[in-house]
């Protein structure tokens, strides 16, 4: 039961059943929260809970969960989409988590790297799961000087070293469907892009609105 106060404001309350039943869901936008929100309240129900992504986001919490001795799996059908399983009531057990840096994070003594005159830097540890490395190849696009040092796995995550030099950047166009390996860094993007000699186009960004 969800109830919000008149008007449609916060707060909301939400009273949960007392036994919860595994569903299907399909995602309406790209958003690897609320993907991470179904699958992690899929853990406390008996039988399977489907959730299909049409657009692949951030995959951490797949990743984590099945560190943790989750049963879960993932599908990819002939169109891209994809269906991720997961059985409820199962057991979890404890594990010693490396916790890589956060691109996000990262994005912005990057940027400020490249776009100050004689700046040589080494950023060290950042996550280079797929789902999160937009900002760096647009930035690679751009003409970036980045060099990914030390490629290494930890914790189950894809991890490295990035040397980022000043660079002269030029602007460029960034497809849509690359919005989701890069969406809370297109803040920091608009500086780099602000630096670059013509225009940069950013494309897919309904989410942010």
């Amino acid at each position: 039961v969800l109830k919000a106060t008149p008007g449609d404001r916060m707060p909301i309350t939400l009273r949960g059943p007392k036994h919860a039943a595994p569903i299907t869901y399909r995602v309406p936008m790209a958003s690897a929260q609320v993907k991470s929100a179904v699958l992690l309240a899929g853990l406390n129900t008996p039988g399977i809970t489907t959730v299909i992504e049409p657009v692949m986001t951030r995959d951490h919490t797949e990743k984590m969960l099945k560190g943790f001795g989750a049963n879960l799996s993932v599908e990819t059908d002939e169109r891209g989409v994809r269906h991720i399983f997961i059985e409820g009531q199962g057991k979890l057990t404890g594990q010693t988590i490396a916790v890589p840096g956060d691109p996000s994070s990262a994005g912005f003594p990057l940027v400020a790297a490249l776009i100050v005159p004689g700046s040589d830097i080494t950023i060290e540890n950042v996550l280079m799961n797929p789902t999160r490395t937009g900002l760096l190849l647009t930035l690679q696009e751009m003409g970036a000087r980045i060099d990914i040092l030390d490629r290494r796995n930890e914790g189950g995550e894809d991890v490295a070293d990035l040397r980022v030099r000043y660079s002269e950047l030029k602007g460029v166009t960034i497809p849509p469907e690359r919005a989701p390996t890069m969406i809370d860094e297109y803040p920091v993007l608009a500086v780099a892009a602000s630096f670059a000699e013509g225009a940069t186009l950013m494309l897919g960004l309904e989410e942010l609105r």
